[in-house]
């Protein structure tokens, strides 16, 4: 097994305890309730896909008005029009998540989520005006396209942003999270065992709001296997399209059920399904959106799993240092 290999499955290892800490580490002070305020997310990269991956459940189960506004818009777009508080998420402050730092004034609160500590000199500007910082473990995770440790970290802490943000209490199940975490990677890593090296992709499906969700565990994909990402479906949505381009196909679709599922989807999906395929369903235990945890790490298992089974060297990813002229733009500091 390639050594990159071998620090993937140790990072994904890992993600366990850093859910734990996370648990103790609490939002800074001074930050208001955002029930009461319109929110702004944005992020690049896997912190994007994280806003991506949260925001259905800020609005549709939380009833917060919050908008997820990529980190292009903060170019020349007025994004005072999009909401009151801003929530920046960047692991190692990414050269683009300076365009949202420096437009903190044009808030009437913003708050970054990252590994950096308030301390560091990058966030001097920020934190004078008014900006306050959220960090959380690992300190940094480097040298792999692919990040697993940080987004983690970083959904949950919007897990609990959100919740305390409403005035909920945060619920018992979250101190069993990270065990359940730790089981789903156990089905991920048993799964990679038999998965087909040839398969690249398979498509994701799930139910309700829930099936917009899952950008985070496709954009991990993306990143791991240097592949497209797999599409995301609502599962009644298969009917009218997707399942007629993927007929003829063979191979598993993904089924992430939870349970709060709409009672009765899968049971009707399986009566449809062709003997070239299959329906594997990963059964999470806790309801969304702490589902996408168990979901994110069965998927994170597999991933790593199958990488030991085909190492490749994860450091050498395609186009590595030709993305400057996208990736480097920012705001000088």
């Amino acid at each position: 097994m390639h050594p990159s290999v071998k620090e993937l499955e140790a990072r994904v290892r890992r993600v366990p305890e850093i859910l734990r800490q996370v648990l103790t580490l609490p939002p800074p002070e001074g930050l208001r309730q955002l029930g009461s305020n319109s929110v702004v997310l944005t992020g690049i990269g896997a912190s994007e896909a994280v806003t991506r991956s949260l925001e259905p459940w800020f609005r549709h189960e939380l009833r917060i008005r919050v908008t997820q506004v990529p980190l292009s818009a903060f170019i020349a777009d007025d994004v005072r029009m999009q909401g009151q508080t801003l929530v920046l998420l960047s692991q190692e402050l990414s050269p683009n998540a300076t365009l949202a730092l420096a437009r903190v004034r044009e808030f009437q609160q913003a708050l970054l989520i990252t590994a950096l500590p308030a301390s560091d000199g990058r966030l001097d500007a920020f934190r004078a005006a008014g900006g306050l910082v959220w960090t959380l473990p690992p300190p940094e995770e480097r040298d792999l396209l692919v990040r697993v440790e940080g987004p983690m970290a970083a959904a949950f802490a919007l897990v609990r942003l959100g919740l305390e943000g409403v005035g909920r209490e945060l619920p018992p199940a979250l101190s069993s999270l990270p065990e359940a975490v730790e089981a789903a990677q156990a089905r991920g890593f048993a799964l990679a065992q038999t998965w087909p090296l040839e398969l690249t992709r398979a498509p994701l499906v799930a139910t309700g709001w829930y099936a917009h969700c899952l950008e985070l565990i496709g954009w991990t994909w993306m990143e791991a296997w240097w592949t497209e990402a797999p599409p995301a479906f609502d599962v009644l949505q298969l009917a009218h399209g997707p399942w007629q381009q993927r007929f003829n196909e063979s191979g598993p679709w993904l089924g992430f059920t939870r349970p709060d599922d709409a009672p009765g989807l899968w049971a009707r999906f399986e009566q449809m399904i062709p003997p070239r395929q299959s329906l594997v369903k990963i059964a999470a235990t806790m309801p969304g959106p702490l589902a996408l945890f168990e979901h994110l790490g069965f998927t994170q298992g597999l991933l790593a799993g199958v990488l030991s089974r085909a190492p490749r060297d994860l450091t050498q990813w395609p186009g590595k240092g030709t993305d400057g002229p996208l990736y480097e733009l920012g705001v000088s500091r």
